[in-house]
């Protein structure tokens, strides 16, 4: 879960916004209120009636958009998103302020990204102005709650350190109109890209699949070494090279502070993936992902199979059990480690010590299975199915 928080005092701006029937779907499109309005301007006008009362402090930003964001593919109730935004509501001291909350139905949700936004004040109905110090990391702290309070996914967001500023235009374009700008979805949609720690081959695809173009530059002599050596981004006709982004989003920081993977045994697949459209990207995702599903199916069959309701064995006995199974139902050498890869062993390996070091693990098995002098790994030059995005 990613919950971010944009300052500002243009009410009406804002009701505009978040109410844009481009982007809300139904109706009624309000979650959850205490507000009397539902149209923009309405709700405008109750919001200005709260901000414009007397009081002994003057407030410079007196409106206050929180959007929150969900792992992609993740998935919560209406009712659980309108609880979720009372917590924040409730946790980061605007429990005395008029708010409504509406999810977007736009190109982000498009994509596997189940999202929502909150309209507040800063200054409650008694008159008390809400204090926003360390506002950004109360609210890291407050997402790792939800998220094990929900059984969310976990996600991993580049700290301030890794990324670079707004620029002053930037920031009073956003107080201005409460939109998310180009940088911003670029920083959001590459940290969810990179939650899992994945080969640059499949942040690629996963990138152009979300609608974001991708650019590498290659070596002008790459030698016995990788042969891309920048990358950049564009998103709505706005592009930016990953150094100008922070540094975790150059291609060596994505490697550095996101554990990217990527070797030169990427490169042709790489090559590939700079021709694809946005469409191919997607059905190549899709394609992957059922393979993947096929596999864990398996894996789950012959584990059961070798483990016969006891439980036993695990670890590495198990998934050799498992590869002995799967080869002697007559699966090719790439079907067992495809399938030995969707074990446990081989899952916690690649989160912790990165996808080379799983697909290692699960070729050694094979290789001991088999008593080969040795195990062929994926080329580069298959097709992008054929290797571990």
């Amino acid at each position: 879960m990613f919950i971010k928080i944009v300052k500002g005092s243009n009410a009406y701006g804002l009701c505009s916004y978040l109410l844009d029937p481009a982007k809300v779907r139904s109706a009624n499109p309000i979650m959850a209120t205490n507000m009397a309005w539902s149209n923009p301007e309405g709700l405008a006008r109750e919001f200005n009636w709260v901000t414009s009362r007397p009081r002994h402090r003057q407030v410079k930003h007196t409106m206050a958009h929180l959007a929150v964001s969900l792992s992609p593919g993740e998935h919560v109730t209406s009712t659980q998103m309108a609880d979720i935004s009372l917590k924040i509501l409730d946790s980061m001291g605007y429990g005395k302020c008029p708010f409504f909350v509406t999810q977007h139905h736009d190109k982000e949700s498009a994509n596997g990204v189940q999202h929502w936004h909150i309209a507040t004040t800063t200054i409650g109905v008694d008159g008390g102005w809400v204090k926003d110090s360390f506002s950004k990391l109360k609210l890291q702290y407050l997402a790792r709650q939800l998220e094990q309070e929900m059984g969310l996914t976990p996600l991993s967001v580049a700290p301030p350190s890794q990324r670079h500023n707004l620029t002053t235009g930037e920031y009073r374009r956003k107080e201005r109109t409460g939109e998310t700008l180009p940088k911003e979805t670029l920083w959001d949609e590459i940290d969810r890209a990179t939650n899992d720690h994945p080969t640059l081959a499949m942040l690629v695809t996963r990138l152009k699949a979300s609608g974001i173009e991708v650019h590498l530059r290659q070596a002008s002599d790459p030698g016995d070494g990788p042969a891309f050596i920048g990358i950049s981004y564009a998103v709505e006709g706005h592009s930016f090279a990953g150094r100008r982004l922070g540094p975790a989003y150059s291609i060596n920081g994505l490697q550095q502070h996101r554990q990217v993977e990527y070797r030169p045994d990427q490169d042709v697949v790489l090559t590939q993936l700079m021709a694809m459209n946005q469409a191919q990207c997607q059905q190549w995702l899709t394609d992957y992902e059922a393979l993947q599903q096929l596999w864990k199916e398996r894996y789950a069959h012959y584990s059961k199979v070798a483990q016969g309701g006891s439980g036993e064995p695990q670890g590495r006995q198990l998934d050799a059990d498992v590869a002995r199974l799967a080869a002697s139902e007559g699966e090719s050498t790439f079907t067992v480690v495809g399938i030995l890869r969707q074990g446990p062993t081989a899952q916690a390996q690649r989160l912790n010590q990165g996808h080379y070091a799983a697909l290692e693990y699960c070729q050694a098995i094979t290789h001991q299975l088999t008593h080969c002098q040795s195990v062929p790994i994926f080329q580069s030059t298959r097709k992008a199915l054929d290797i571990e995005l």
